[in-house]
């Protein structure tokens, strides 16, 4: 009896404890559960408010997208998570803002000129540097011609797209490109802009006038390329022979499609010229060679960069011989222009040459009328060629060589002295016997008549002694 006592005694113990453990953990239970809150929490929470909370001492960064600029003189502003105003200040020339905030969420806004350019969400709970990054990035831009090879000096402009609202409801938006900065590409045709806030923007190339333009939106730091409307040019003139040969030292002008001379250059010995950084347009080009425009007309430096020109200049192949079609080697060969040219005055000599030991010379000559004369010693002639473009190409000059109209002056100046001489001595020759005749038979007809008794002894006497005389004297020199 004493021991089933004892048993139930113990079992309504248990029973009372667990009992008032399931009491005090429901009623426990239901108080986390309710809504409302008990006096004596209440309490409690009211000393807790009144507690002083915990200040942090925070410094903020302000940088670009990647963080690799910092950016001052911003206007920051700081938010609770409600959305009221809690500190503002401004960036210093370092980028860094010096703040004083308790153990929570904000929300940080970073604006530029009245733009939002940053908005970030921190949770401040211990002091030291917080970075707040906006949206601003870096554009790297380097520009090339139609070669891929870089525009190295040009000016890059950069627009920003600002809308400007319209004055009524109605109306739509219009769009305005403002300059925000400009720069000029370097060796490498690159040009950098930094700090470049998210946002539509124009980028324009030039260099006395637009040659690149583009539209980026942008989002992040990016490397853009631009194609610039320049390329090179390689321009080659030749001859109209069948050989093409080139025209060296000729003149070249090139003039743009808004009549501007954007070139004027010389062939050199291969008779090209080549020109880099050129604009892409369509070009009039105007070859003068030996003092005559030998060729005009239209180039597309956007179609092609290399030209082949056929000017109208033609290959001349002098031939010098005598009269007996015997070559005359090294002869001298002189070339005039017939007419007038633009330059050229009729008759003047505008080239020189010498023929080889074959008697063979060539040249080029622009379209024309020539008169070519070659000498050699006493020899000389000449002969004239047409050339006029849709010709072969070429043409051959034979020139027969006669002694020359001077020689023949110059002999007879000579001769004339010496024929007249040589006549005189020879009458002076033959007067001699003539005059000792004429006075023998002088003689005879004295003694005729001095007989016939027509002539006195005295006048006989007298003219017998002079013809004597003279005979002596004629007959003495014709003995010598």
């Amino acid at each position: 009896m004493t021991k089933y006592s004892s048993l139930y005694l113990l079992t309504m113990v248990i029973f009372y404890i667990g009992f008032s453990t399931y009491l005090v953990l429901g009623e426990d239970f239901s108080i986390f559960q309710s809504s409302e809150i008990p006096a004596s929490d209440q309490n409690l929470m009211r000393i807790s408010e009144n507690s002083s909370p915990t200040i942090y001492n925070v410094t903020l960064l302000i940088t670009n997208w990647d963080e690799t600029l910092h950016l001052g003189g911003l206007n920051v502003s700081i938010y609770d998570m409600d959305g009221n105003l809690i500190l503002s200040g401004i960036s210093n020339s370092t980028g860094h803002l010096d703040l004083q905030l308790e153990e929570k969420s904000y929300a940080i806004m970073v604006e530029s000129g009245g733009r939002i350019v940053g908005y970030q969400h921190v949770y401040v709970n211990n002091a030291g540097i917080m970075p707040i990054k906006t949206w601003s990035y870096t554009l790297q831009i380097t520009c090339i011609d139609k070669e891929n090879r870089y525009v190295s000096g040009a000016t890059v402009l950069l627009y920003e797209q600002a809308n400007i609202l319209p004055t009524n409801i109605t109306g739509s938006r219009t769009s305005i490109w403002s300059l925000v900065n400009l720069a000029k590409t370097n060796i490498n045709g690159s040009v950098t802009f930094n700090n470049v806030w998210n946002g539509t923007y124009k980028i324009i190339v030039e260099s006395s006038k637009i040659m690149g333009e583009k539209i980026v939106h942008v989002t992040k730091s990016e490397r853009l390329v631009i194609e610039c409307r320049k390329t090179s040019l390689e321009i080659k003139i030749v001859a109209s022979t069948l050989r093409e040969r080139p025209l060296s030292n000729a003149t070249v002008i090139l003039q743009d499609s808004a009549g501007n001379i954007a070139l004027k250059s010389y062939t050199d010995q291969d008779g090209c010229i080549r020109i880099n950084n050129v604009y892409v347009d369509n070009y009039t080009i105007f070859i003068d060679w030996m003092n005559a425009e030998v060729y005009s007309g239209v180039i597309n430096a956007g179609t092609s960069n290399s030209f082949i020109l056929k000017s109208s200049v033609f290959e001349v192949t002098v031939r010098v011989v005598d009269l007996s079609n015997k070559p005359l080697p090294q002869s001298k060969i002189f070339v005039r222009k017939m007419g007038v040219g633009r330059y050229n005055i009729y008759g003047e000599i505008i080239k020189e040459l010498e023929a080889d030991e074959n008697g063979l010379a060539s040249l080029l000559l622009p379209s024309g009328n020539y008169e070519i004369s070659a000498s050699s010693g006493i020899y000389s002639g000449k002969s004239t060629v047409a050339l006029a473009s849709g010709g072969l190409g070429g043409e051959t000059a034979i020139i027969r060589c006669n002694i020359q109209f001077s020689v023949w002056v110059l002999i007879f100046l000579i001769s004339l002295p010496l024929s007249v001489l040589s006549l005189l001595l020879e009458r002076n020759k033959l007067r001699k016997p003539l005059e000792y005749k004429r006075y023998k038979n002088m003689l005879m007809r004295l003694e005729s008549m001095y007989s016939s008794g027509l002539v006195e002894y005295k006048t006989y006497r007298k003219l017998k002694d002079e013809y004597e005389a003279k005979l002596m004297e004629l007959g003495g020199r014709r003995g010598r």
